[in-house]
């Protein structure tokens, strides 16, 4: 099964699925199969397909192909007719669309193709778009592509991949949203299946592409100023004019007429598909064209794609203006796609931002302050943009350039801003949200301001007390919390902070105080009542097999005696004693029930170690620090009395061996 990065997956025929397809040796002697056959053809194409019949199938079997095939001929015609009336045309393609599996899998697939081919490039080549979703013509031209894009990509296509490619990239100057999109699905599966050679189109494409980003700043008050419907008389009204409409249009339009549905009950309406060169769902498709590009011809689109960050820097930093957001009638559906858009864009940055990190380096103030716009703006309700949004600052806060983040880390500190307000992504995000800013703060803690530290600190403790979060969270904010300890000494010495940090370090050992206890409260009993219920689970199996192995040992024993005594010149029985088995000798294995159980609970208890070492680790740390810079006297301030009382009565755990 192949499938590209956004369309539906793709039946791709195997080795053999392509010999079924192909013409057997007899098939090929046929009248049918050694010339096109005539769409009105009569009993002769039929019957040369019944004498000559292929090798495993029946003579009833091949005429079925051929009088199928003379049906879907006949529909290729229709579309071909330009005297036909659109809505024959539309009913021809439904037809074929339908039968189209059933045509992939025919032996008479190639000659289909091929005729198939010439009239659906003909029609797209020759017609003109509409941007009416309702018209039938609209509708043919989106049924041809969309089976353009069925087509399996295998040999058979091959030959005609070209072509196809080539009225591909000319359609996404002119055509509509709809069928761009189809299109581009083709590019892409075209390009990663047959990967053509380079040609002038892709630098075309490329250039096409520059110039949507070149004039989408162009756009923006079109896009978010609020405006009324559309009501007309009709779509033939000449106050009408569609195309000044188009020019305004970025996202799929209601148009609403005077005249009245069936029964009379509601007006006639329409919907209006802008243009591709303005549709912003076109626009989310276009950046991972450009990286597929970018991936097969690296060598002449080089600088092509350099051109494109000063576009992306520009491109993900527009936001519609507050007041356009605080009218009644702002289209929030409208600002969705644009923000997906937006962080499409932001996605292929990442992708290339180490091969252009320098380019990139330069234009580092607009890219921190579009991904802080980005995270503030992202609407609280739409999970997989924030998503996106996150798993693009990861990749990019994994390069150098995490550094330019600095200036600004009281925001991504503030909650509100990494996660929204929205109830999925609190729920879903937070893994995600809390690891990729861990990783931020790790790298770069040696410069961030007390101030950060202390926020830190208090988001990091926070988690490592929130039973919600995974585990590995909780470990990992052990883990960090520990490495900030000596960068809390040390900016405390340089920015000379009263108490010299020892408050925020009191802070910190109360955290893990606090973690042993609940440790030791609530997770280790319940570990470890478990853990002694399999062991005497195991334990009475044990005794069971061994139990049973002595019967069966004894059992045999006294049949060899009787054996052995009726025996001539047997001097005397043999004693159970030298063949009774010990509990050393029996080693019963486990069940696979008692076996996933131990291994659950070894894993728990590893996790619960992990997190154990990391809490003792960082507290005897925070304790070394203190002591250092406090007087003896002054041990008992701020709570440390109560922090040691606390592992006195915890001792044992303290010193627990796992």
């Amino acid at each position: 099964m192949t499938s590209t990065s956004w369309g539906h997956p793709r039946p791709h025929p195997k080795a053999s699925e392509v010999a079924a397809m192909s013409y057997s040796t007899s098939a090929l002697s046929s009248p049918l199969s050694a010339a096109p056959p005539s769409v009105t053809g009569g009993a002769d194409g039929g019957g040369g397909a019944t004498s000559s019949g292929s090798s495993g199938s029946s003579p009833a079997a091949v005429v079925d192909h051929a009088a199928q095939m003379k049906v879907f001929l006949a529909h290729l015609t229709v579309l071909n007719d330009p005297s036909q009336k659109d809505e024959a045309k539309l009913k021809a393609a439904q037809e074929l669309s339908d039968n189209l599996d059933a045509l992939v899998a025919s032996p008479l697939y190639q000659q289909f193709l091929d005729q198939a081919m010439r009239v659906f490039v003909k029609l797209l080549r020759d017609g003109r778009p509409h941007f009416i979703a309702e018209y039938n013509v609209q509708q043919v031209r989106k049924q041809v592509l969309e089976m353009i894009q069925r087509f399996p990509a295998n040999e058979f296509l091959k030959p005609y991949s070209k072509d196809v490619l080539k009225l591909a990239f000319k359609l996404l100057e002119f055509e509509n949203e709809e069928n761009v999109i189809v299109c581009l699905r083709i590019i892409i599966e075209l390009h990663k299946q047959f990967r053509p050679s380079h040609s002038v189109e892709i630098n075309q494409f490329l250039h096409f592409v520059k110039s949507i980003y070149k004039e989408l700043p162009n756009h923006l008050s079109k896009i978010f100023d609020p405006r009324p419907p559309i009501r007309i008389k009709d779509l033939n009204d000449p106050q009408f004019n569609i195309e000044a409409v188009l020019g305004e249009t970025f996202t799929v339009t209601t148009i609403t007429t005077e005249k009245k549905g069936p029964e009379n009950q509601a007006n006639v309406t329409y919907n209006l598909i802008p243009k591709a060169v303005l549709s912003l769902k076109v626009l989310q498709e276009l950046p991972i064209i450009v990286v597929l590009m970018y991936q097969l011809y690296k060598q002449y689109v080089h600088q092509d794609v350099a051109e494109f960050i000063p576009l992306i820097m520009n491109t993900i930093t527009l936001q519609p203006s507050q007041a356009q957001r605080a009218h009644k009638d702002f289209n929030k559906e409208v600002f969705v796609d644009f923000m997906g858009a937006q962080i499409k864009t932001l996605s292929f940055l990442a992708y290339i931002i180490r091969i252009y990190q320098e380019v990139v380096s330069t234009h580092s103030t607009l890219m921190v302050k579009g991904m802080l716009s980005l995270l503030t703006v992202c609407p609280h309700e739409v999970a997989h943009l924030r998503k996106e949004l996150l798993i693009a600052a990861r990749h990019i806060l994994a390069t150098e350039l995490r550094i330019k983040f600095v200036p600004y880390m009281e925001k991504l500190f503030d909650e509100s801003v990494l996660l929204g307000r929205g109830w999925t992504t609190h729920e879903s995000l937070r893994p995600l949200a809390y690891s990729t800013l861990a990783d931020l703060v790790h790298h770069v803690r040696q410069h961030l301001q007390h101030s950060d530290l202390a926020r830190a600190v208090q988001l990091f403790s926070r988690n490592v007390h929130d039973e919600s979060l995974p585990t590995s969270i909780q470990t990992m904010s052990c883990k960090l919390l520990l490495n900030l300890v000596e960068c809390i000494r040390a900016r405390s010495d340089q920015e000379q902070v009263p108490g010299g940090g020892r408050e925020l370090l009191m802070r910190m050992m109360e955290v893990f105080v606090l973690k042993f206890k609940t440790v030791s409260k609530l997770q280790l009993p319940v570990l470890m009542s478990k853990h002694k219920q399999q062991v005497g689970a195991i334990q009475q199996q044990q005794l069971q097999q061994q139990a049973a192995a002595s019967a069966a040992a004894a059992a045999g024993s006294s049949s060899s005696a009787a054996a052995t005594s009726a025996t001539p010149g047997t001097v005397g029985p043999s004693t159970l004693s030298d063949t009774k088995p010990t509990g050393e000798d029996v080693k019963p294995a486990l069940s696979p029930a008692n076996q996933q159980q131990t291994g659950t609970l070894h894993c728990c208890l590893t996790i619960v170690h992990l997190m154990w070492h990391r809490l003792r680790s960082t507290f005897c740390f925070i304790l070394q620090i203190y002591f250092r810079k406090s007087a003896l006297q002054d041990h008992a301030h701020y709570g440390i009395s109560g922090c040691i009382h606390e592992l006195v009565i915890y001792g044992p755990l303290w010193r627990l061996n796992f």
